[in-house]
């Protein structure tokens, strides 16, 4: 396993056409059942997540094999629907060119591997919290476990996200990764607390306690403070200047994965200049 702070840099003209083909196929499939992912599990979405075939939200026909290539399909129909003519969302081709951009940017950085795979899952797991709240403030809680899952079981085994200062520190691996996900949940627990004490309602959702554990359990306890307070920096801003926000609830999960993704940056970019 390759840890996140220590990429390998693989030349992409190592490649061959048919592995950019098979590798670009497969990351454009990603994001397109991502999208799917998504819709179906939207508030009132009327189609359930597995059961039928997808077809056109407007006039509810099945969608052509042909069209449910990813990116092609939505070329091929110039973007509407060929039964009713409807507009089909640019959601779906901007989340398709998403993943390919993150997919190319994964093996080229870390290789062909379990690493790639296990960091594409997390991408997967945070693009959809990310939009399901921003959209209908919902965050799936089994969503919200498998990040949990993955942030105990590769931290604890392989020490994947796991930088050399907390190594050098005597901190184990499994330490890291637990103190993260019971700091992380416990502190927004405590905080929702005592606004409820204060204002006799909730201030923040069960799943962002859940959602902030989970990014706890993967960039360990000390990443938290930051990351909170970017998230609360992004959120004041949203608040300011979206209509949206006003007398309204905000999306606080999603201003927290957007700052998770700034603290890995930065801590990227950090680590880099050390080395």
């Amino acid at each position: 396993m390759i840890n996140i702070y220590n990429p390998v840099f693989v030349n992409i003209s190592s490649f061959s056409i048919v592995d950019l083909i098979i590798i670009s196929i497969f990351f454009l499939s990603v994001g397109s059942f991502c999208s799917s992912i998504i819709y179906r599990l939207a508030p009132n979405s009327p189609f359930p997540l597995f059961k039928i075939r997808s077809s056109c939200p407007s006039c509810s026909k099945k969608i052509d094999a042909i069209n449910l290539i990813p990116l092609l399909g939505f070329v091929i129909q110039s973007g509407k629907c060929k039964f009713c003519n409807s507009n089909i969302s640019k959601f779906y081709p901007f989340t398709e060119i998403f993943f390919l951009l993150i997919g190319i940017l994964l093996i080229t950085n870390y290789g062909i591997g379990l690493s790639a795979i296990v960091y594409t899952i997390i991408i997967f797991c945070f693009y959809i919290l990310f939009f399901l709240d921003y959209k209908y403030l919902y965050l799936p809680v089994y969503i919200n476990l498998l990040i949990v899952l993955i942030g105990i079981t590769f931290n604890a085994k392989y020490q994947l996200f796991i930088d050399e200062t907390f190594l050098i520190l005597g901190i184990k691996p499994i330490f890291f990764t637990l103190y993260g996900l019971f700091f992380g949940y416990s502190s927004l627990w405590l905080i929702n607390f005592m606004f409820k004490v204060i204002k006799k309602r909730d201030g923040i959702g069960g799943g962002d306690f859940i959602l902030f554990g989970g990014i706890g359990s993967i960039h360990g306890p000390i990443a938290l403070p930051v990351i909170l307070f970017i998230g609360s920096f992004l959120g004041c801003l949203y608040f300011i200047f979206s209509k949206k926000a006003v007398n309204s609830e905000l999306p606080f999960g999603s201003f927290l994965i957007l700052s998770s993704f700034i603290y890995f940056v930065l801590n990227l970019m950090n680590f880099s200049f050390i080395n």
